[in-house]
């Protein structure tokens, strides 16, 4: 299966060219097609930008005729469309004797891929741990928590959370002076506050 990594190796071979010679389920046209690659089909492979360098190796990966299909961050230099097309692409490689894994972290592109989700987590260079499969509702969920409740394994300090709610004292339920009333209420739609700062030049 070529990469990105590898593409520099072939970057003198033009784009179409390599692209149907690879092409072991003669589904080149689709390919082209989906992945938008019409306009780059008579260029060399090291002529290509970033995004079109990804659209080009998510097709060459698809046109072989393989058992299981791996995709390292598919949706990176990609525009949205681009990112839905592809998406599609990937997921149509999925058949009854053919398995696709995708390692991806942007969670609506996650979300529509995915039959099934594994939470990756450790220290580089140290140790790594792959979870068991989730669902796809309950595996983002348990990436946004940082936590995983099957293991008891917390790999991340702060929940990742999206909801803007008022401040409130919940844990002592004390009650609050009327200055610390008015500023949680200035506080109330603001997602983050930085400290006052202060910088002197020489």
């Amino acid at each position: 299966m070529d990469s990105v990594a590898k593409a520099p190796k072939i970057k003198e071979a033009i784009v179409e060219r390599r692209l149907r010679r690879l092409d072991a389920k003669e589904m080149s046209d689709d390919v082209i097609q989906i992945l938008e690659l019409e306009s780059v089909l008579t260029r060399q492979i090291g002529q290509l930008s970033g995004g079109e360098l990804q659209r080009f190796i998510i097709g060459l990966t698809c046109v072989q005729d393989v058992d299981i299909y791996m995709f390292d961050e598919p949706s990176s230099y990609l525009d949205v469309k681009q990112r839905l097309n592809a998406a599609r692409m990937i997921r149509s490689m999925l058949s009854a004797d053919k398995y696709v894994i995708v390692v991806e972290h942007d969670l609506s592109i996650l979300d529509y891929l995915s039959d099934f989700i594994c939470c990756l987590y450790g220290t580089p260079g140290a140790f790594g741990v792959v979870t068991m499969p989730f669902s796809v509702r309950e595996g983002i969920n348990i990436f946004l928590a940082g936590f995983v409740p099957t293991e008891n394994m917390k790999f991340r300090e702060v929940e990742l959370s999206f909801r803007v709610s008022e401040q409130q004292d919940n844990e002592s339920k004390k009650p609050i002076s009327e200055e610390e009333a008015k500023e949680r209420e200035k506080l109330k739609n603001t997602l983050t506050t930085y400290p006052t700062m202060k910088k002197t030049l020489g």
